[in-house]
């Protein structure tokens, strides 16, 4: 994938992107990775659509907003790169706080979205909201020693990150960058209700999720809550565009080549 930025009022946001034809597929990351791990899906992906992936504001390569935003924020500027980026359609696929921005998205912009593709849709009750918000975010405070370094690194090792050495370091890399982002992001996903957004859904939608995967429990629900809804259970835990990408690929191209 070749790297680049494209222009938004607020700052640049920076992208991913493999070359193509036909309408392109956005990817949304996860908290509190980056653009990074759709490298190894776009190297297998084999449709003729282009790939771009977008690092969300605060992580990756672009810039980091001011204040902090809401869900919908995000995902206004993410659609106003999409927008500067030239695209008037698009496939949209994201993965758990991608999916999050990627539903935004679908329900307000639904003319531009060709389908919306996720993987750990986040069907949680109120409930659930309020547990998980708990956990999550984890503040990480700077400290002079480095140990905070240490911190991150225990902190991806306890998501799931450290199936592979690479991996882990590369996440852990992106968590250093994001410790102020990822906490900006997680103190607002628990504020969206993602099950009204989901049920609101009017494009086509292809859901993902692995039993692995943290949010492997809410996906029998999100079968139930959308049976027009093309369901795929894939190999991987909480990191999939890496550790499964031929799986992940294959479900992605077989649903796009469907429509």
């Amino acid at each position: 994938m070749r790297k680049g930025y494209v222009e938004i009022a607020q700052g640049q946001v920076h992208y991913r992107m493999k070359d193509g034809a036909g309408t392109p597929i956005i990817c949304f990351h996860q908290t509190a990775s980056s653009s990074a791990m759709f490298e190894k899906f776009s190297a297998v992906y084999e449709g003729p659509e282009p790939i771009y992936a977008l690092d969300s504001p605060g992580f990756g390569g672009s810039f980091d907003p001011d204040g902090m935003p809401t869900m919908s924020e995000y995902a206004n500027m993410l659609l106003d790169a999409i927008k500067a980026l030239g695209f008037d359609k698009v496939h949209l696929f994201g993965h758990h706080t991608g999916a999050s921005l990627a539903i935004e998205i679908a329900t307000t912009d639904s003319d531009r979205v060709s389908s919306l593709m996720m993987i750990g849709p986040v069907v949680l009750t109120a409930e659930e909201r309020q547990a998980f918000g708990g956990v999550y975010p984890q503040p990480f405070e700077l400290k002079a020693d480095g140990s905070h370094l240490q911190t991150m690194w225990e902190y991806v090792e306890s998501i799931g990150g450290n199936s592979d050495l690479e991996l882990h370091h590369r996440e852990m890399l992106d968590t250093a960058r994001a410790w102020q982002g990822h906490i900006k992001v997680y103190s607002k996903i628990w504020d969206q209700d993602f099950s009204a957004l989901y049920e609101m859904v009017s494009v086509p939608m292809l859901i993902m999720c692995a039993q692995k995967d943290i949010l492997w429990p809410m996906f029998e629900r999100a079968k139930d809550m959308r049976p027009d809804a093309t369901a795929v259970e894939i190999p991987g835990s909480n990191f999939q565009p890496d550790e499964v990408p031929g799986d992940v690929a294959k479900a992605v191209q077989d649903y796009v080549s469907s429509l």
